[in-house]
């Protein structure tokens, strides 16, 4: 059985190489296919960062200054500023070229057309300098960035209307069981409503991802099979759920076997997820899930987040391993390693993680209360309170 961290390194997936022209505002959440670099230095002049009076520093600086003029954002001036004058100025506005300090209206007193300091001003302040935020020809994003809503103020001011992005994945799901219902069909006692199928589009449709529904399939090879080879033919990435394990109605393995695809991973000691197959055929990753909810879900975010982030060159996609205190006591068998659905905060030392009843790989209710999954390692058996060990945020 595969290692869950050997189960990652079998995924190489081929770079994606096409790219897409979008505009701006379409940007968000697509992934950078070119280094962006500053065209400018910003600010492009000496401006204000307070509404107060500009002034020249001087050693025998007069404790009053005689309001010479008065500099507005935007507005183009040549004004200079003589010894014992000051400059009325408002936020944004260049400053003079012979000042070099600011003084916001609240630390001086105007009276009759001069002011006079409260207290002794400091040289240099409440002025943001010429290319103090960029300098040009400097690298501020680069290539695989996922773009994000706080980078929009900055390759506007760069003059980018559109933007160079790698274009999306083709990410297919399969569905397979005879026990699969969906929303609102008859059911018997025995019917599953189809939840893992809707979860994993919504989790590629989260990625940004194009989603591409194959439907559910029933526990026939030949449609299985069908199916499955379609898929690979216009997907990058394939996930075919509730086929995967061992037993007689679990028709996955053979399905690739006989569609020509090589199989990477047959079984990996992680729980939930042990029968996972990870598989490829041609560029397509096909990934072989139990058709659990939690499973299925973990799965994605392990796997098909990597294969994703790997594709396109970026780490967002990837699961971030961050450390925190675990709140409970924790037992099981050393045999895999554990992803427990788990409620993580942010306290005074650090992160902590709280229990939520959880009752196995088809509590889609206790999926749906966490934020995280904690990853317990193979080799421990019991995870005591106040221990520290890894989880991921979902």
């Amino acid at each position: 059985m595969t290692t869950f961290y050997e189960a990652i390194q079998s995924i190489q997936p081929e770079l994606v190489a096409q790219t897409q022209q979008v505009d701006l505002i379409e940007s968000i959440n697509r992934v950078l296919a070119i280094d962006i670099i500053s065209n400018i230095d910003f600010p492009p002049f000496n401006k204000a960062t307070m509404d107060g009076f500009a002034f020249r520093f001087e050693d025998d600086l007069p404790k009053r200054l005689k309001i010479q003029d008065v500099i507005y954002a935007g507005q183009e001036t040549n004004i200079k500023t003589q010894k014992g004058y000051c400059v009325r100025i408002m936020t944004g506005a260049k400053v003079p070229d012979d000042c070099d300090s600011v003084v916001e209206f609240e630390a001086v007193i105007e009276k009759d057309g001069f002011i006079e300091f409260i207290k002794p001003p400091k040289k240099g302040s409440n002025i943001a300098y010429l290319g103090e935020d960029l300098k040009k020809n400097e690298l501020v994003l680069k290539e695989g960035t996922l773009i994000k809503p706080n980078m929009i103020n900055l390759l506007a001011q760069l003059g980018y209307k559109s933007v160079k992005v790698y274009r999306k994945l083709n990410i297919g799901v399969i569905t397979t069981g005879d026990e699969l219902v969906d929303i609102g069909e008859p059911q018997k006692p025995s019917s599953v409503v189809d939840t893992s199928r809707y979860s994993l589009i919504a989790q590629i449709r989260q990625f940004n991802q194009e989603a591409i529904d194959y439907g559910r399939i029933l526990d026939d090879p030949q449609k299985i099979q069908h199916t499955l080879n379609n898929a690979t033919l216009n997907c990058d990435i394939v996930i075919i759920t509730g086929g995967s394990s061992f037993g007689d109605k679990d028709y996955t393995q053979e399905a690739l076997n006989a569609i020509g695809a090589k199989i990477l991973i047959r079984t990996i000691d992680m729980k939930p997820g042990r029968p996972t197959i990870i598989a490829k055929k041609g560029n397509c990753f096909i990934i072989g899930s139990p058709g659990n909810p939690v499973s299925t879900f973990s799965v994605f975010r392990l796997f098909v987040g990597n294969i994703i982030s790997k594709m396109l060159k970026c780490k967002d996609f990837d699961v971030d391993f961050l450390k925190c205190k675990i709140d409970f006591d924790y037992k099981k068998k050393s045999d895999r390693m554990h992803f427990l659905p788990t409620k993580v905060a942010f306290c005074q030392d650090g992160y902590v993680a709280y229990k939520i009843n959880y009752n196995g790989s088809g509590d889609f209710s206790a999926l749906s209360k966490a934020n995280a999954f904690l990853a317990i390692p193979k080799e421990v058996e019991i995870a005591k309170k106040g221990e520290m060990l890894e989880f991921f945020f979902i």
